[in-house]
């Protein structure tokens, strides 16, 4: 009964994100529904993952007044501005609790407090095409049941409601795509330690070039 439970439940948390791809906690619903997931075992089995839980960094805590003191053209000076200019904070992002013990947790708190990173260094937007081709890269990199499950809700949302996208969405998540493959893995680094570095710097560090940035902004 209570599977049954927990798929109708499932279902329709996937069919009101399909409605309104903005509904943040609609995708916190959803990577909870896949913590038990075999796909998610296999997410946390993967080397990088593997070798980031067994020395895990702490969970990054940012405020944007800090973010915008540091260096001019520094990861963390550049991620202010990509914040400042969307109206975001840099805690809106962080659902899973601290205190909240296994290796799934420590790898959804990594991934959520970087997630915002991660759209500045590689130059996707926040926008449902730039979400989309983030979630690309993380399937390319992580394998991650959720972006499989984000994937196809907002192409779904595409051809039902917002049709005029869709060229956009395919280019981001092809970009996204193509970059997680052609790139070192994101998943694990200290952002902490970096976000005082030249954000050149930080692309070049994983082999991201200014090619790969301008292609990704385009397309998302």
């Amino acid at each position: 009964m209570r599977k049954i439970v927990g798929l109708i439940r499932f279902a329709s948390t996937y069919v009101r994100l399909v409605r309104d791809t903005n509904r943040l906690d609609l995708v916190f619903a959803l990577a909870d529904s896949v913590d038990e997931s075999p796909a998610l075992q296999r997410m946390l089995a993967r080397p990088e993952v593997k070798a980031y839980l067994a020395r895990p960094l702490p969970p990054l805590q940012l405020k944007l007044e800090d973010l915008r003191a540091l260096p001019e053209g520094s990861l963390g000076r550049e991620f202010a501005r990509f914040l400042d200019q969307r109206e975001l904070d840099p805690a809106g992002v962080y659902h899973s609790a601290l205190d909240t013990p296994g290796d799934a947790m420590q790898m959804k708190r990594h991934l959520e407090r970087s997630h915002d990173l991660w759209h500045t260094v590689l130059g996707f937007d926040t926008d449902v095409a730039g979400e989309l081709g983030l979630q690309a890269f993380y399937i390319a990199q992580l394998q991650s049941p959720l972006g499989h499950l984000l994937l196809s809700a907002g192409l779904l949302n595409g051809m039902l409601f917002d049709h005029e996208d869709g060229d956009r969405r395919l280019e981001a998540i092809t970009r996204g795509w193509r970059l997680g493959k052609s790139t070192r893995p994101l998943f694990g680094a200290d952002w902490a330690a970096m976000l005082t570095w030249p954000i050149e710097q930080v692309r070049s560090h994983f082999g991201i070039s200014p090619e790969n940035v301008r292609t990704a902004a385009m397309a998302a």
